[in-house]
């Protein structure tokens, strides 16, 4: 599926709610930026087996974290919720959470990209991307003003690549495909207007696959309609399949965000 077809299949699935259940819908927006951090960004152009080996002779493992220079960046996501149903337990929502951020530095060895060596101790830039565009259907099983708890289905959509460029030496590696996440959601009244918040996606990880993508924090509630969420995002990606490339992601922020209901 293209990135195209997947934009379609979003917009056709919201005209649809839209006329089927617009008496009894709720739409909400939730936006989120803050600080993020990459704390592990290991790749190469050759693939890892389930046992965590290199294989291949056209790729040297090197480090977006460790080889180049990498502060923290500011992040950003948006998400559309489409709540439906007598009670809203019903849930379709879109995200697109975007990560991608170019850096300096040098090599302390020779390292083989594509098949071709970039050299050591000679400033090189780094280009990392790996954005996520989601669709989520979510069913509340327990829903009440204590305790809202969800699960779910998400097809993400990945944009990934990564690439090297030293002088006029330049690889990309790129790639594009749909993964399903098992989604869960839990909203936890602590007292007064504050809530207890755990949102996520995850899949499972090994060696050579796999994605985590959750959210811990508290949302304080304003008026029913429009709430305020503070919180600490973990981000945990592999990606290695035979014939193909090999990069492990783990990147953490600390956000602030709103949430609105309309």
């Amino acid at each position: 599926m293209t990135k195209r077809s997947f934009l379609i299949v979003v917009w056709a699935l919201s005209i649809i709610m839209l006329k089927t259940q617009c008496g009894m819908a709720q739409f909400s927006i939730d936006l989120e930026t803050g600080a993020g951090f990459v704390t592990q960004n290991d790749a190469s152009s050759s693939w890892k087996n389930s046992n965590g080996e290199l294989n291949g002779t056209d790729g040297t493992q090197y480090s977006y974290k460790t080889d180049f220079k990498n502060p923290a960046k500011p992040v950003i996501r948006f998400r559309a919720s489409y709540g439906f149903g007598r009670t809203k337990r019903h849930l379709i929502s879109f995200l697109a959470a975007p990560l991608q951020y170019k850096a300096k530095g040098s090599f302390q060895q020779p390292v083989t990209f594509n098949s071709q060596v970039f050299a050591p101790g000679v400033e090189t830039e780094g280009y990392y991307q790996f954005n996520g565009y989601r669709l989520t259907y979510r069913f509340l099983i327990k829903n009440t003003e204590k305790l809202r708890l969800g699960v779910g289905l998400t097809l993400n959509l990945r944009d990934a690549e990564f690439s090297l460029k030293q002088g006029s030496l330049y690889e990309r590696n790129y790639n594009r495909g749909v993964v399903p996440l098992l989604n869960t959601y839990l909203k936890y009244h602590l007292g007064g207007h504050v809530y207890g918040l755990v949102d996520g996606d995850i899949f499972y990880i090994d060696n050579s696959g796999g994605a985590i993508d959750y959210l811990g924090g508290l949302q304080y509630d304003l008026n029913g309609k429009a709430g305020i969420k503070l919180g600490y995002r973990v981000f945990s990606g592999v990606g290695s399949e035979k014939g193909n490339v090999y990069n492990k992601l783990l990147a953490q922020s600390i956000i602030v965000g709103g949430v609105f209901q309309f």
